[in-house]
Parts: C-alpha cells; structure tokens; sequence
C-alpha cells in the first residue's frame, strides 16, 4: 500500500461516525479525500496528498501529532500539523487569529495543505448557497462577516512571500470573490438572462446540484449507473426532455448514454416487424421483452454515470394494460406480465419519468408541430385518449414498480419547465446513491 492510500484509510477509520456539520447526512471523512483530491488534481507530491488525507485527525479525533509521525514519518506529521488548530479552548477568534499568523512563514507545502483545505470547505458552501439560493451562515460558529475577514486574511498569509498566480491560489480566490464579494458571471447575467432572470437563478440552483454529483464522483463510484426509464402518451414533451436532461449532464462532465426507443428504431422496423407476423401477441411481447431487457444490460454494463432510455419496461407494461382494456388477453395474463415486469424494472430501472396531458392538448402539439394536416394513423384521439387513461389508471401499479418515480402532467407546462422538474427530482437521488455507495464501502 502507497503512503497516499494508508493515508487515505487511517483517515477513514479515524473519522468513522464522524459527519459533516453542515450536511449530516455526509461522513466527514468525504472532506478529507476531496482535500486530498484537490491536491492531486495539482500533481502535488506524495507526501503532500497524504497529509491532505490526515489534516483533521489530530484537530477532530483521538489520534495525536505523535500517532501521525509513528504511522507516516515527521514530514507528513509537519504537514498535518501545520493545518491543525491549536488549543480548542481558544475562543474563535483567538483560534483563527493565531492560524492566519502562523500561516505566512510556513513552507509553501504546508500552505498548499491548507489552501486545498479552505478550498474545499468553500466550494462545499458556494454549491449549498447556490442549491438553495439562500446565503445562509448559521451553521457557522461565527456570521458573514468574521468569516469574510478569515477567509480574506487566511489568504493573504498563504500567498504571502509566494507566487499568487500559482493555479491552486488562484481558485481559492475565486472562490472567495464568488462567496465575499458576489462575483458572478455577468455576461451570463447581463447578456444572455438580460430579460429572464428568474430563470437564470433557476438554472444556477439545477448547475450547483450538477457541480455536487462532479464532487461526489471524484469521491466515490456507483456500482453501476443510475437508470432513468421515460414513458408517457405522444406529444408530452418526452424526447426533448431526454435530450435537454442528456446535454445538462454530459456538459458537466457526467458520463450519459440514450437508449432510444425499441419499437421507433430501424432495427425494429427492418428485422424485428417482419418477424412479427409469424407471432401470436404473447410471442411478440416476449421478444420485445427479450430485446429491452438485453439492449438496458448492454447499455448498464458500459462505463457510464447515467442512462436515460425512451420507452422500455414499464412502457410494456402501459402496452399490455391496453391489450387487458381491449379484451386481447385477459387479467390473468395481465397480472402474470405485471410480475415480470415488476422484476426486472426493480432490477434495472432506478427512476421512472411518465408524462401525460390532456389527450385534446397532445393532439393540438402534434399538428402545431407540423405542416401536415392529414389524420394522423397513431396520434390520433382516439389512441392518445385511451393511453392516458391506462396510465392514469394503473399509475399506483407503475409507482411500485420502482422506487422512485415522477408523473407529470404537462398539459399547461413548457418542455423546459418539465426538465427543470425532473432534474430536480432526480439530481438528489443520485447525490443519495454516491453518499450510500461510500457509506457502504467503508463500513459507515
């Protein structure tokens, strides 16, 4: 084992049960390995990242300076010593005065163990300040205004007598700008948001939740992707969600893929169909079935953060609850492909997305949305009408099917306003992944 992963492990196992004060659904020791992560995404040496791991365990557990230098020699232990507070009886104020002193003679090793540090502590804050969109302090021993006064301070020490255009500095300048002084984007605000500023606020809250996932994967690894199945009646807005939910996410660096609707595709059209007309009804829905069930295995197996997919397993089981209505197989049947649908949509599908509107709404899009004035052979009313009343029908039925889901109805909702719904819904569900795929792996 290298000095950086014994680091890495002593950490764990000595801020085990210890959590985040600020988000206790966290454990603390994330703070230290994103510590250590900022100090390796600087190629800064061994040495330096191990002590990233061990900055907190003498300040906020049992272990002392003398435990760090018998596990991992004297110039780690300097490292961690330099980033840990002195008598905790020391009022606040007393504690921070005598760091922003000590910090401007340290070498500039311990000081970039200490930038990292303040570096991730702040952009933790920034990305809950902008998640909420509220600027809220309580949480702190101290309000906005002392912590303005430390931060600035603590950064005048650390460039003190160095190069303050050194790439790490320089981020946590930034930082403190955006945090301090409100610095933002304004040709974000001013040239693109000029007259939509709400929604622009709306955005930067769905980008801070984006930027969090980004932290928390530099952490952690889910075991496999998070699965998010689309199902609804035609013209709700579907499509364009995915792909808007596609590029949000693949622009911030998560890793996605599209698994496209079976039955629209050419391979369906040109190999599976013809093949169709030897079947009876249960033959083809077991190929189709056996299609789904093999293109979301292939596709989970990949290495991908999240997979969106057009119509798969709960959309068969909306299709053979219309058969049932139809009196084309009877409830038994029904009921038997419900458990097998059941079965593998809790195996595979982590999220399901359905959306409906009022069947008349759907038909207006779908000819508003074309030069064609000709009847349509599938969009028509009388299609659209009798799926949105087996979705409404057996929507209890769809919801067990998974653990959880999102139905909306997007009769009087834009498209953009829906993918704002749906990435706010599914955003804390895959942060809750990553934080209890870490809490499993180490043991928490």
């Amino acid at each position: 084992m290298d000095i950086t992963e014994k680091a890495k492990q002593f950490a764990i196992e000595a801020h085990m049960g210890q959590v985040r004060k600020s988000e206790p659904d966290k454990p603390m020791v994330m703070h230290p390995i994103g510590v250590a992560n900022i100090l390796k995404e600087y190629t800064y040496d061994d040495e330096v990242i191990a002590a990233g791991f061990l900055h907190d365990v003498v300040e906020d557990t049992q272990y002392t300076i003398e435990d760090i230098e018998k596990n991992f020699g004297q110039s780690i232990a300097v490292l961690v010593k330099g980033a840990s507070e002195p008598d905790k009886s020391l009022s606040w104020e007393e504690r921070k005065l005598h760091t922003i002193n000590e910090t401007k003679t340290l070498p500039l090793k311990n000081k970039l163990v200490i930038c990292a540090d303040k570096i991730h502590n702040l952009e933790d804050l920034m990305i809950k300040f902008n998640k909420s969109g509220n600027r809220d302090f309580s949480a702190f021993k101290r309000g906005e205004e002392q912590q303005r006064w430390y931060y600035t301070n603590i950064y005048k020490s650390l460039i003190y007598n160095e190069d303050a255009n050194l790439p790490i500095f320089i981020r946590l300048k930034n930082v403190i700008d955006i945090i301090f002084n409100k610095k933002e984007d304004l040709y974000l605000k001013n040239i693109i948001f000029p007259d939509n500023l709400e929604y622009y606020e709306e955005l930067k809250r769905l980008h801070a939740q984006k930027q969090e996932l980004l932290k928390l994967k530099a952490i952690e690894t889910l075991d496999k992707p998070f699965v998010i199945e689309f199902s609804g009646t035609p013209r709700t807005g579907k499509t364009t969600t995915i792909n808007n939910l596609n590029d949000f996410f693949k622009k911030g660096g998560l890793k996605t893929i599209v698994i496209p609707e079976l039955t629209t595709s050419d391979y369906y059209k040109n190999y599976l169909k013809p093949l169709f007309n030897k079947m009876d009804i249960w033959e083809r829905n077991k190929r189709i079935m056996e299609e789904t069930y093999h293109q979301i295995e292939e596709k989970i197996s990949a290495n991908v953060d999240i997979v969106l997919i057009d119509r798969s397993i709960n959309d068969r089981l909306i299709w053979n609850y219309r058969l049932y209505k139809q009196g084309i197989i009877t409830k038994e049947d029904f009921s038997n492909s419900l458990l097998k649908y059941r079965q593998l949509s809790q195996k595979f599908i982590d999220f399901l997305v359905i959306t409906y509107a009022n069947p008349i709404t759907s038909l207006r899009r779908d000819y508003n949305s074309s030069l064609a004035l000709e009847p349509r052979s599938f969009n028509n009313l009388e299609n659209i009408t009798e799926l949105y009343q087996c979705i409404l029908e057996i929507q209890k039925e769809l919801q067990e099917n998974v653990e959880d889901s999102l139905i909306i109805d997007t009769t009087n909702i834009s498209t953009n306003d829906t993918s704002i719904n749906i990435a706010n819904n599914v955003m804390p569900l895959i942060r809750r992944r990553y934080i209890n795929n870490f809490k499993d792996k180490i043991g928490y």
